[in-house]
């Protein structure tokens, strides 16, 4: 006789001090009756007897009239927590183009990973790697979601990615963390997007700029879309600076740059060319009226890669809300966290959508953001990097 002991997932066990009892709720258990033996109720005394608790477990049946036998099922299946009959409540696939996202493609499964943990719910969740955002290589991995018959798809791709999906995923519901829907005047009703709202983030930021205003990018196409938006914004930008290799010569761009003196000085630099920025403004004396960032700094690490003095006047846009500490916590089990980071935050608010809007309709949502026309709703906050946190700023 064999049985297979299976479970719905195997979380690697992280070894960390702490005095508060886990969220984490244990695994759920499935054991699988490989052999087609059937069991009368003296063989699975004798199971039970052997020592093969496993064995018993998947050959017993329900509506058994021996009380002995019922009990000790009830006991051994609510001490390994068993699913009953092999049922699997909810199910979701994650379209994953791995070469496109890199290290997303890891944390937004275990983003989607951890929500579930947190739900007293069977699940089951299967990555589809495309590899690459090709459009053969997307509707290769869109052919086997849909024979496999999964209807809820989470897909973490660029804009390349997304394009294919709004006009191949008839009858499936796809949530696309990565792209605001602002990049589409027409898109499919089945497809619904978490993109943060960068046009009304830098709205918020001009609240905080003068009439002179200074921009840096680092050649990205995401700086040069922050870029052109700024530039809708205003026409007064009187200096424009594209730093895109590691080499940076500081003199030459800030010891006679008159111009960055009293001028709101935008930073659509990643982070470390954001803090290096940020101290050297002040190693060569210029005194700009504002720092500005997007989302794209919203992180710890710019506390301390700079001086407090280095960002005095420096105003982020924020749109990642509250979360649980059950969420945060089981989250920070896997190695990353939803509270800085705004793909893995906008992920979970999708797989809180699909749970309670679609797989587990009586649950109540975790997350407070609308989907409104099929796109997120982001609070925007603007925050200060002050001494030792984020503060935010109140009008």
């Amino acid at each position: 006789m064999r049985v297979l002991f299976f479970f719905l997932f195997i979380v690697s066990t992280l070894f960390s001090q702490s005095d508060k009892a886990s969220h984490i709720p244990p695994t759920k258990s499935i054991f699988l009756d490989l052999d087609t033996t059937v069991c009368d109720n003296a063989c699975l005394e004798k199971l039970l007897q052997d020592g093969q608790v496993f064995s018993f477990l998947s050959k017993y049946r329900a509506n058994n009239e021996n009380e002995l036998l019922e009990n000790q099922y009830v006991l051994y299946s609510t001490l390994f927590r068993v699913i009953k009959d092999g049922a699997i409540s909810v199910r979701i696939a994650v379209l994953v183009p791995q070469k496109s996202i890199r290290r997303y493609a890891i944390s937004t499964v275990n983003a989607i990973i951890a929500y579930m943990l947190t739900k007293d719910e069977n699940f089951e969740l299967k990555v589809f790697n495309s590899i690459d955002e090709e459009e053969s290589s997307i509707l290769k991995s869109l052919d086997a979601i849909k024979r496999e018959n999964y209807q809820y798809v989470i897909a973490p791709v660029t804009q390349s990615g997304a394009d294919v999906l709004i006009n191949n995923s008839k009858n499936l519901l796809v949530y696309i963390p990565t792209i605001h829907q602002s990049n589409y005047k027409e898109s499919s009703s089945n497809v619904i997007f978490g993109g943060i709202d960068y046009q009304a983030q830098i709205q918020e930021l001009m609240k905080h700029t003068n009439e002179k205003v200074a921009v840096f990018s680092d050649g990205s196409q995401l700086s040069f879309d922050l870029n052109d938006i700024i530039k809708d914004k205003t026409q007064n930008i009187v200096y424009s600076e594209v730093i895109n290799n590691s080499k940076i010569d500081f003199k030459r761009i800030l010891k006679t740059n008159t111009r960055l003196d009293d001028s709101s000085v935008f930073l659509n630099t990643p982070l470390v060319k954001t803090s290096l920025l940020a101290s050297q403004f002040r190693v060569y004396e210029r005194k700009p009226y504002s720092l500005l960032s997007t989302q794209i700094n919203y992180n710890p690490l710019l506390l301390t890669l700079t001086q407090y003095e280095d960002r005095e006047n420096f105003y982020l846009a924020n749109s990642i809300g509250e979360t649980s500490v059950k969420l945060e916590e089981t989250n920070t089990l896997f190695g990353h966290n939803i509270t800085y980071d705004w793909v893995n935050y906008s992920t979970s608010i999708g797989i809180d959508y699909l749970y309670s809007h679609y797989l587990v309709p009586s649950s109540a949502r975790e997350f407070k953001e609308e989907i409104q026309e099929n796109q997120v709703n982001y609070n925007i906050s603007i925050i200060k990097p002050a001494r030792y946190k984020f503060e935010k700023v109140l009008f």
